[in-house]
């Protein structure tokens, strides 16, 4: 009995749409297969993946995430997971965006997991119980804004990796009193440390050659600071308002370019001349 084109399609169609559940099924054992069924918990953070580097069957090796916003901004504690996992997929965290946990009034305590190797601008901005916090080994620059208004931060730790110190990005840290630059940083940026008034000891490591407009403007409780011989360049404003403070040059005022009012108010400033031997 012969069948006729149109009962054929019928049945084709039909034999597709069983299969479709069962490719759905077999693909998704794949993947529960490969990764861990358990997914991370649900928490306050936001991801939105950078990279998903996927095979056929969709098996991840080097895919990785950052962290889009806190939607949580009551949160006290936050503690960053270095991996992530959703619909058996695996994530590496490697970057805080920008304005992440910005104006999140009640972060007092976060740790950041090593695998992070980059921090938006304003990515902290206005966290004012923020009070301590430790940069990881991995990262290379601390942004613009990116501490802007933390009146509560009182130690931070930055790694020897850091070779940048962006604008703004510890203005207002009212409470900070002490600030270990790292030998690996090559620039303060304007308004780095601008209003910090409690901000008492601070060294400028040689490897540092610029220091920008406003980078240390009010610091009214500095009160001796050195400046080495690698800098090169002090921007307009730079110390003034620092009322209490001696600044010691290490440079004759020949070799170093210093801006308008750069100390403006400070107790003294003196130069030492380079010796050079004959």
């Amino acid at each position: 009995m012969k069948t006729s084109p149109g009962i054929n399609a019928i049945a084709i169609i039909a034999s597709i749409a069983l299969l479709i559940p069962i490719s759905i099924n077999w693909y998704s054992f794949l993947a529960r297969t490969i990764s861990d069924d358990n997914e991370t918990p649900d928490t306050s953070l936001e991801y939105t993946v950078l990279t998903d580097s996927n095979t056929t069957f969709m098996l991840l090796f080097d895919s990785t995430v950052v962290i889009g916003k806190c939607s949580l901004c009551q949160t006290r504690n936050i503690s960053i997971p270095e991996k992530v996992c959703t619909r058996g997929k695996e994530y590496t965290i490697t970057s805080i965006g920008n304005k992440a946990f910005s104006y999140c009034h009640e972060l007092t305590n976060i740790e950041i997991p090593e695998s992070v190797e980059s921090i938006g601008k304003y990515a902290f901005e206005r966290c004012s119980s923020l009070k301590n916090i430790v940069i990881p080994a991995n990262v290379t620059e601390i942004g613009d804004f990116t501490f802007l208004g933390c009146s509560s931060l009182e130690n931070i730790v930055i790694p020897a990796t850091v070779e940048s110190i962006g604008k703004y990005a510890f203005a207002g840290c009212s409470s900070l009193e002490n600030f270990v630059i790292p030998e690996s940083v090559n620039s303060i940026g304007e308004s780095a440390f601008n209003i910090c008034s409690n901000l008492k000891n601070i060294k400028i490591p040689e490897s540092v050659n610029s220091i920008g407009e406003s980078a240390f403007h009010n610091c009214s409780s500095l009160i001796n600071i050195k400046i080495p011989k690698s800098v090169n360049s002090i921007g307009n404003y730079a110390f003034e308002g620092c009322n209490n403070l001696n600044v010691v040059i290490d440079n004759s005022k020949d070799n170093v370019k210093i801006g308008k009012d750069a100390f403006n108010g400070c107790k003294s400033v003196r130069y030492t001349r380079l010796m050079v031997d004959d």
